[in-house]
């Protein structure tokens, strides 16, 4: 199984429900079929101002640093590579795992999927 991240932005709740649905059943069927399934873990945004309040230039530098060494050790370890203070890494680890974007297992930190390999949807 391969994984990828869609970002979707300008989404309403019942567009969002309907494509989870949809997404489901092919899963479903391409799984009966014997295929590869690529998991997608969408994103969804109603404005480009809720994207940006939980997307910010500190919380991509995560990403992209956790992706560039595949894990890495501990909150602490990183807010010193990166420069910054615990406590505001610790709020944006926190941020990028409720959005499923980083995993953590005890205190490593893993990303779910390249995030050069993301899409962007717009509605």
């Amino acid at each position: 199984m391969t994984s990828r991240i869609a970002f979707r932005i300008g989404v309403s709740q019942e567009q969002m429900n309907r494509e989870i649905v949809a997404q489901c059943e092919a899963a479903v069927a391409a799984a009966a079929r014997g295929e590869t399934i690529e998991a997608t873990h969408s994103i969804h945004f109603e404005t480009w101002a809720d994207f940006f309040k939980k997307i910010t230039p500190n919380r991509i530098a995560i990403l992209e640093h956790v992706e560039a060494h595949e894990s890495v050790a501990s909150m602490y370890a990183l807010a010193k590579v990166l420069n910054r203070s615990y406590p505001a890494v610790h709020a944006d680890v926190v941020a990028l795992v409720e959005l499923r974007l980083l995993h953590r297992e005890g205190n490593e930190l893993r990303s779910f999927a390249p995030l050069a390999d993301a899409e962007m949807i717009m509605a």
